[in-house]
Order: C-alpha cells, then sequence, then structure tokens
C-alpha cells in the first residue's frame, strides 16, 4: 500500500481530530438535553396534573354540568356517573390523559382513552412507566389538600418523538459539518503546504550543476532550517561531482599515456625481425603494462578511500602490525634497491581505532615513496611512537625530498615535479593524506636530517592514551 502524502495524511488527521472532538461533545450535549428534557416534561406533567386536581374540586364546588361541559367539553357517562373527556385523532390530544378518582376511591373523571385504565393502587404516588392498550405511558399520580387523587399521563411515544428530534438536531450538524469541514481542511492544508510545493518547483526546475543557493528569506519558518539544510547538501553534492569528473578526467589523461606505450611496444613486436629487438619491445610492452598495473592499483586505492573506507565501522587497530606487514610485502623492492630499512617502536603495541584499509594504504604508500626515492644503498627509516595520547608516524630518506616551496602542491593528484627522474603518477601522496584526514590526523612535510632526504610526519589520536 503506497504511504498516504503528506497533504492527505494531515487532512485525516485534522478529520480525525475534530471527530474525535465533535462527537463526543455531540454526545454529551444530547445526553444533558435529554436529561434536562425529560426533566422538564415531568414537571410540566406534575405541574399540570396539580392543576387538573385543583379545578375538578373547584368544579365539583361552584360550576354547574352546562358550564363545565362549555368549559371543558365533558361528556357524560350517565351509567358510571363519571366524566369521560373527549379526546380528538386530529391533533395532539391523543397524547395525553388524566384520570380522578374522589376521597372514596371512585373515578369522577377522565379522559377518553385513559378512562378504562385501572385504579392506581393504594399509597401509587409520583412517576410510573406503564403500558396500555399497546402504547407506553408516562404518568404521575398525586393526592391533593382536597383528598383528590389525580393520575395525569403523556404517551411514550410523544417524547420519542422529541427524542428523535434531538437526535436529528445533534445528527444534521455533524453530517453536514464534517464533510464541509474535511473540504475546509483539505483546502486549508494545500494552501498551507504552498510552501513546499513551491519548493519542489524550484528544485525541479534548477539547472544540473547550479551552485545557485535557494532563497530562504520569504520562506515560513518550519522550512527554512529544511532549505537551509539543503542548500548545504546541494552544494556538497556540487562539490563532489565536480571532484569526481575532475578526477574522472585526470585518471583518463593518465591512462592514455601508458596504454599507448604498451600498444607501440606490442605493434613493435609483431613487426620486428630480429630476437633481440623482439625481447626488448616485449620488455618494454611489460614494463609499460606494469606502470599501468601500478597507476590502476593506485586509482582504485584512492576510490576506495573516497567512497568505501569512510563507511566502515572501525575497529581497534596495531599500527605496529600493520606497519611490519607492509615492509615484508615490500620486501623484495627493499631487497633490489639494497636499501637499509629499520622500523622503530618505543612499545611493542600503538593502538588507534581505524580502518584498516585506510591504514594499510597509508604505510605501503609512505614507505613505496620512500624506496622509489631513495637512492641504491640509501636509507628509510620507519617510527612509530606515542606521545601524550597522540600516535606519532615517521617516514624518512635521504633522496632528493622536496622544496618546501613545492610541498603544498605535493598533496596534489597527478602533480609532479618536471624536474624528477623518478617513476610515478603524483597519487601516492594523495592516497597518504586522504587515510589521515578519514582518521582526522594531521601530515606535515619536512626536511630530512641533515637537511637532505624528505620527512613525513603524521599525527593520529591513540585508542588508549
Amino acid at each position: 500500500m503506497p504511504a498516504l502524502s503528506l497533504r492527505a495524511r494531515l487532512t485525516w488527521l485534522i478529520i480525525a481530530v475534530q471527530v474525535a472532538v465533535l462527537i463526543p461533545l455531540g454526545a454529551i450535549s444530547y445526553q444533558r438535553e435529554r436529561a434536562e428534557m425529560v426533566k422538564l416534561l415531568d414537571g410540566r406533567l406534575a405541574q399540570a396534573g396539580r392543576t387538573l386536581g385543583t379545578l375538578i374540586a373547584d368544579s365539583q364546588r361552584g360550576y354547574s354540568d352546562e358550564d363545565a361541559q362549555r368549559a371543558v367539553k365533558l361528556v357524560t357517562d350517565a351509567q358510571r356517573g363519571t366524566v369521560v373527556v373527549a379526546v380528538h385523532a386530529k391533533n395532539y390530544e391523543p397524547e395525553v390523559g388524566f384520570q380522578a378518582y374522589d376521597p372514596h376511591g371512585k373515578l369522577i373523571a377522565a379522559t377518553a382513552n385513559l378512562a378504562d385504565l385501572p385504579p392506581p393502587a393504594p399509597g401509587e404516588r409520583g412517576f410510573s412507566d406503564i403500558e396500555h392498550d399497546g402504547a407506553g405511558w408516562r404518568l404521575f399520580t398525586l393526592t391533593n389538600r382536597f383528598n383528590l387523587t389525580v393520575r395525569i399521563g403523556e404517551r411514550a411515544e410523544n417524547r420519542a418523538d422529541i427524542t428523535r428530534e434531538l437526535v436529528l438536531e445533534h445528527s444534521l450538524p455533524l453530517i453536514i459539518g464534517l464533510p464541509l469541514l474535511a473540504l475546509l481542511a483539505s483546502l486549508a492544508v494545500k494552501q498551507g503546504l504552498r510552501p513546499l510545493d513551491k519548493l519542489t518547483q524550484v528544485l525541479s526546475e534548477r539547472a544540473p550543476r547550479s551552485r545557485t543557493p535557494i532563497a530562504i528569506e520569504r520562506s515560513p519558518g518550519e522550512i527554512k532550517p529544511l532549505i537551509a539544510t539543503l542548500n548545504e547538501q546541494l552544494e556538497r553534492l556540487e562539490d563532489v561531482i565536480e571532484r569526481e569528473h575532475r578526477f574522472a578526467g585526470d585518471v583518463a589523461h593518465e591512462l592514455r599515456t601508458p596504454l599507448a606505450a604498451t600498444t607501440i611496444h606490442l605493434e613493435s613486436a609483431l613487426i620486428a625481425n630480429d630476437p633481440a629487438e623482439l625481447e626488448f619491445t616485449l620488455h618494454s610492452a611489460r614494463r609499460s603494462l606494469g606502470r599501468l598495473g601500478r597507476r590502476i592499483e593506485q586509482i582504485l586505492a584512492i576510490a576506495r578511500l573516497e567512497a568505501g573506507a569512510a563507511a566502515e565501522q572501525r575497529i581497534p587497530l596495531d599500527l605496529i602490525v600493520l606497519a611490519t606487514e607492509v615492509v615484508e610485502e615490500l620486501a623484495p623492492l627493499i631487497a633490489e634497491k639494497d636499501i637499509s630499512l629499520s622500523l622503530t617502536h618505543e612499545e611493542p603495541a600503538v593502538r588507534v581505532s581505524g580502518h584498516e584499509v585506510a591504514l594499510t594504504a597509508m604505510f605501503r604508500n609512505l614507505v613505496e615513496n620512500a624506496l622509489r626515492y631513495a637512492p641504491e644503498g640509501g636509507r628509510v627509516d620507519i617510527s612509530v611512537h606515542r606521545d601524550a595520547g597522540i600516535v606519532v608516524i615517521e617516514v624518512c630518506d635521504d633522496g632528493p625530498g622536496i622544496p618546501p616551496y613545492r610541498r603544498a602542491l605535493a598533496f596534489k593528484r597527478f602533480e609532479r615535479s618536471s624536474d624528477t627522474k623518478e617513476p610515478g603518477y603524483g597519487l601516492g601522496l594523495s592516497i597518504v593524506q586522504r587515510a589521515v584526514e578519514l582518521h582526522e590526523g594531521s601530515i606535515e612535510l619536512l626536511d630530512g636530517p641533515s637537511a637532505r632526504g624528505l620527512l613525513v610526519r603524521i599525527h593520529i589520536e591513540a585508542l588508549d592514551g
């Protein structure tokens, strides 16, 4: 099931809040009004009963039968001596009725609809509910000061009609109002979310590679942090895209030369007739392939550092172990150039929290650079020690070094001095710098001992210091 849009979600939440508030309030209001209606009707019934008892008592003393018939439309039942009031079905008269009994319990007056109702039980007083002629009645029974017993009643259907009217009165506004409120809430939410629609339109119309920030001055306060963060992320994204484009262009440029050289050597080998010339061209092609392989390896190392190593979880690592493994891996190159290499450390283990891929690449490129620029029979010294909670890594060689004015450029990719005679691609120190940055460390290039060679010094925070 697809997720609801923010507009639909807000609309439904507002409707739910309205329903949760209005329906209970309507129900409570209905219950209170119904209770007040019952009290009012019962009070009216009781008042009517008392008034009727007084009128009957007065009529017994001072009115003639003819006057009573004219006043209240009485009909005399000759057999029982009881005054029976006729009721007419064309109006609401059948809904009410009464009985009146003299002190001896004789029925002296009644309406036609209650004339045959059995007399009240001795001591029966107050309100009661009965069934009579298939209809429910609400009765009120009293004995007044003239010792007349009066029982007046109202059909329950009359009260049910009033209750239905109350239900309709309370339900109709909800039935009509809730859809209207839902429509208005939807329009209000739509209007309230217009800044987001505008932001979406601005983003959809944004030109590729644009660095123009999205304006936030006239945006609502709730959206300003979102737009500010979005501007930062877009700026970072553009930086990454630009860096990757530049990197891809540099890679294409740097791979073009060794590929072309290898192709030329292989074509020369195909047309060579002299075995010595064939052997020379094949060896040249092999060297070109070796340089190409090393260049690709360094490019992949940078790509891993840029995209992969930073996403890995840091783990405790012993730098002495990593440095030793790198030295053992490069042992053939050390022996080939007859380099004197030393690895010194004051402690048996120096631990940091880091990425193994990045730190291994850092050591490998540091040592490879030192071996490449150190002369035949030269010296390379590696030192790893801890100083006040900081690990200090130093790699020093006795080669030509890097002039101070070029040290800032030494970390740029594919940046090499035109006067150097050693093979390389300007990637080694770039890889080292990126690995150091991943560990929030620092790196500096210094003169070697006796102002000869290059000393690379790195600071990384120790794990247990």
